[in-house]
């Protein structure tokens, strides 16, 4: 046998195979990145949130906040929050939708009170499914600003330059 050739494992791929399998395997990032047809998907019964905008004034600053990414078409507010409802110092989740399309932009952010659930959540969640498809967390990395503070400094930089 010719060096140069390797061996080459047989890969295996069939119908019954399970989608945590093919996400896991040699794959995994084409898979996570592909389109699910839904047709074959059972869809969890939860209506479509309606498109409200949530600026950053209405998350507590002092909060610890998760950025939940790859969520599928069918996530909304009430799916990420019945998939983090068991950390009880959850405090706001929200899944931004697109104006046009009124179809979700595929991520969402998770907001918690205390360090330990955040932890525990990051820990828990990261890789498991939410709706069609295994989400992939990190840390939010946007800084919350108390808008109150940034009115406060705005009128007072306005008032040194007259």
């Amino acid at each position: 046998m010719n060096r140069s050739q390797g061996i080459r494992k047989p890969q295996h791929s069939t119908s019954r195979s399970s989608d945590r399998r093919l996400a896991s395997g040699s794959k995994a990032a084409s898979y996570l990145h592909s389109t699910i047809e839904t047709s074959n998907i059972i869809k969890n019964n939860v209506k479509p949130a309606t498109s409200t905008t949530t600026s950053s004034s209405d998350w507590n600053p002092k909060h610890f906040r998760l950025f939940v990414g790859n969520l599928g078409e069918d996530a909304n507010d009430d799916l990420l929050h019945n998939a983090f409802e068991k950390y009880k110092s959850m405090s706001k989740v929200h899944v931004p939708f697109d104006k046009k399309s009124n179809k979700n932009k595929g991520y969402g952010f998770v907001a918690f009170a205390n360090a330990d659930d955040y932890l525990q959540a990051f820990k828990e969640m990261n890789g498991k499914y939410i709706g069609q498809h295994p989400v992939q967390l990190k840390r939010a990395e946007s800084s919350v600003t108390n808008s109150n503070k940034n009115k406060k400094n705005k009128n007072r930089n306005n008032n040194n330059r007259r």
